[in-house]
């Protein structure tokens, strides 16, 4: 039996942070039913066409839910979600800022269908202050939090290329919600969880808020370096090809000089002794180094690094990775089954007691708007009011 068997969760969700949040939960063996518009469905649904014909967006974040459409603007739909609040779990919502409260959605009113559920809101920027009101989108809120202008060259910024704030606040509300569940389990009194993607992009900051309280500097834009590490990132190997390496304490230095590229030398430069001075000295040591490491190839660096214990890999192209052994050792990669028949995803990175749990389908919009409506006990004439 997978952990959450026997909780229900209704997600009325739309996007990446919110499905994220969900999905989690499912595949943990949550039973989420996932209400959409009827006719549209989730936005991530039209993006584009990219796996097999269904939306990849979609496909990545709503494996394992039930569909059901709802307009929720009528009456009975309306009486129908609030049967459906009622016999569940947790309510979960990551709509536009104004949305609940339009809808009667709001934690109080949810709260008054069931006591002790876990009222879970996912927000761009809080549910109160001078951005509350503000849409909210990963772009937005990378630029908004200051990622965009730490991230990239010394020429120009970049984005990070995955949406980071919506998985980022996606897990931290799947954590939030399992947190709320447990306590309920002791208490018997439902919570309300809120995360926001600016608040959770703010926490992955990490040292950069220390270095502005305690030396007043803001964060520069390292590329594939670190600014507090020294040799650190992809180096050139031989023919132009890339791998990483990260030396990070003065044991790894020493042994780096010795047994990795032979330059006892270097560590009898006092520019060289700290990590600091490494840091602040790297104009003068990345060219000996760049010199050095471009007469091996990168699997050679990497096997020294290995056998002197020092952080390293390769840098791979994507359809590398998808080749990677250690994928195919962690079985990671599996099917499930869509609206288009079988379809390969990334599983579960969790596992317990060393199996990962087994995944639901991707749902087809309003898939499952019977079979959930004749579990609530709705008759064939309710059903057909809402259908």
């Amino acid at each position: 039996m997978r952990p959450l068997a026997g909780y229900r969760v209704v997600a009325c969700e739309n996007g990446l942070a919110g499905p994220l949040c969900s999905r989690l939960l499912a595949d943990l063996g949550a039973d989420v039913v996932k209400v959409e518009r009827p006719g549209s469905g989730d936005v991530t649904r039209g993006w584009d066409t990219g796996a097999a014909g269904l939306a990849t967006g979609f496909v990545w974040m709503n494996r394992g839910k039930r569909s059901v459409a709802l307009d929720l603007k009528t009456e009975p739909a309306r009486r129908v979600l609030e049967r459906l609040i009622a016999a569940s779990d947790v309510f979960l919502q990551n709509f536009a800022p104004g949305w609940a409260e339009r809808t009667r959605l709001d934690e109080p009113s949810v709260r008054r269908l069931r006591r002790d559920i876990v009222y879970t809101e996912i927000t761009g920027y809080g549910s109160e202050g001078p951005y509350a009101r503000k849409n909210a989108y990963d772009l937005v809120v990378q630029g908004e939090a200051g990622l965009i202008t730490m991230t990239g060259t010394e020429e120009a910024p970049a984005r990070i290329s995955i949406p980071v704030a919506d998985i980022g606040a996606g897990s931290y509300a799947a954590i939030g919600t399992l947190a709320a569940l447990l306590r309920r389990a002791v208490s018997g009194e439902g919570e309300r969880v809120s995360v926001s993607l600016f608040d959770v992009m703010l926490d992955w900051t990490g040292y950069y808020p220390h270095f502005w309280w305690h030396r007043g500097e803001e964060p520069g834009r390292w590329g594939m370096r670190h600014p507090l590490f020294c040799p650190y990132g992809p180096y050139r190997a031989r023919g132009g090809r890339l791998f990483n390496l990260a030396v990070l304490s003065p044991e790894h230095w020493r042994r780096f000089c010795l047994d990795v590229i032979e330059r006892p030398e270097l560590l009898d430069d006092e520019r060289f002794d700290t990590m600091e001075g490494r840091s602040a000295h790297r104009g003068e040591l990345e060219p000996v180094l760049d010199r050095v490491f471009a007469g091996r190839e990168p699997e050679e660096w990497v096997e020294r690094l290995e056998r002197a214990s020092i952080p390293c890999g390769l840098v791979r192209e994507f359809h590398e990775v998808m080749e990677h052994p250690q994928l195919a050792h962690n079985r990671l990669v599996t099917e499930v089954g869509s609206p288009v028949g079988r379809i390969p995803t990334i599983g579960s990175p969790i596992a317990l007691d060393g199996e990962r749990p087994g995944l639901g389908p991707v749902p087809a919009l309003g898939e499952h708007t019977r079979e959930v409506l004749t579990e609530l006990g709705l008759g064939e004439d309710e059903i057909a009011a809402v259908s």
